[in-house]
């Protein structure tokens, strides 16, 4: 390995690193603030966004992981950390994944069918621990319309991050002296 190699690949866990250990905080955060907390959660996950763009899919997939154990280990709200791995962890991967399709339409129907699939699973998982959905008078449908306006709007800001992100910060980040 040459030391060019070393350095970036030096570089590259640095950064990985730190991107997990913001996601963390902000992890961390959310479980501290009563309000905010799926905010909390998104910006936890735009630290994996910015681990794709620099470093790829291994790149997102360490930060989540890392994320979620760590997350395991301080977060006080487990609740919280199982939120963060079902939907907003893994989604920088994903995201990246589905946007390489060729069709639009089947990027979408991709990421939607893994967003209700998520949604499925949480809601099966909190009617048999704690949660009475009859509340809801066999309107369950409401909250999958609710949740994929809200998954939608998440991923357009996600776009826009990324815009940003592309734009401004990472030619600060690359600048060649």
């Amino acid at each position: 390995m040459t030391r060019m190699d070393s350095k970036n690949r030096s570089r590259r866990i640095a950064y990985t690193a730190v991107f997990t250990a913001f996601s963390a905080a902000f992890l961390y955060i959310a479980s501290v603030f009563p309000t905010g907390q799926l905010g909390f959660l998104g910006v936890a996950s735009l630290f994996g966004v910015a681990a794709v763009v620099e470093y790829g899919i291994a790149g997102g997939a360490a930060v989540f992981a890392g994320t979620a154990v760590i997350g395991l280990l301080i977060v006080p709200s487990k609740s919280l950390v199982a939120l963060y791995a079902i939907f907003f962890g893994y989604y920088p991967v994903l995201k990246a994944l589905t946007e390489k399709l060729k069709s639009r339409v089947l990027e979408w129907a991709v990421k939607l069918a893994v967003f209700n699939a998520a949604l499925t699973g949480a809601i099966f998982t909190l009617t048999m621990a704690i949660f009475d959905f009859s509340l809801f008078n066999n309107r369950v449908y409401l909250i999958y319309l609710v949740c994929n306006a809200v998954f939608v709007l998440f991923d357009i800001g996600v776009s826009r991050v990324i815009a940003v992100y592309l734009g401004k910060i990472y030619p600060k980040i690359h600048k060649k002296n």
